[in-house]
């Protein structure tokens, strides 16, 4: 078996975890900097980091909004008990993975750590170039020509905004999965954009500094926590979520 569908099946097994372990061991070895000096352009630069990171969840929002598919796998495995085209999946075969090195880079951006960014991203880059090497060789094993013709028409990664009508004919967003099947990662880029700015004070003007941020960032932390247990409480008693 080729060494990069190997590594793409190694990668895929440890993929939930594997994000924020990398990400904030970055955090601990690599510190914050001003970017060239320049508040101004560093403040400019952390608000697009959200944004991005922001459109990278909304991707993925898209994406199993409108189809799903068996995102964990099987037993922990690359599994497809369907081949998906339909929605975001009729622009890019990889909507999930384009979602989040969207957030990858955004919340490096938000971090203004030059040497998380230098080291997060080619690393990322090249996690999910053998995932999705390894789930096409499963997919191109067990749908065959389906799969090479889905392959002809719609890129691995950059959207063809050309087949907009053709994917969504027909479609319903279902809102409900969307933020059912994805909550966690939704809590995860909300709680990471509250204390990346709180990390970056302690690191570029002290603990006084910080201890004052402390009193927001808790408050915003708090937020967004209150908000994530009301929603996995939701889930759990099966309300609204399965309506």
């Amino acid at each position: 078996m080729n060494w990069n569908i190997q590594a793409g099946n190694f990668f895929f097994r440890y993929r939930n975890a594997l994000f924020p372990i990398v990400f904030l061991l970055s955090l601990l070895v690599f510190r914050p900097q001003i970017l060239l000096n320049n508040p101004w352009l560093d403040r400019v630069l952390g608000a697009c980091g959200a944004v991005v990171a922001l459109m990278g969840e909304l991707v993925r929002l898209a994406t199993v909004g409108f189809d799903y598919i068996e995102r964990g796998g099987k037993n922990r495995q690359v599994y497809a008990s369907r081949l998906v085209h339909g929605g975001i999946y009729g622009l890019t075969r990889n909507p999930m993975y384009v979602g989040n090195m969207l957030m990858v880079t955004g919340l490096c951006m938000a971090s203004g750590s030059v040497g998380a960014t230098l080291f997060v991203i080619p690393f990322f880059l090249f996690v999910y170039q053998a995932i999705v090497s390894a789930e096409e060789a499963f997919l191109r094993h067990r749908f065959g020509s389906e799969y090479e013709e889905y392959c002809a028409l719609v890129p691995r990664f950059l959207p063809s905004w050309r087949r907009i009508r053709d994917s969504f004919s027909g479609m319903r967003y279902n809102w409900r999965r969307a933020i059912r099947q994805d909550l966690s990662t939704i809590f995860m880029v909300l709680i990471s954009l509250t204390l990346l700015p709180l990390w970056r004070t302690y690191f570029l003007e002290g603990t006084p500094a910080a201890l004052e941020r402390v009193p927001r960032t808790a408050g915003l932390a708090l937020t967004v926590l209150v908000f994530y247990g009301t929603f996995v409480y939701v889930k759990k008693t099966k309300r609204l979520f399965y309506s």
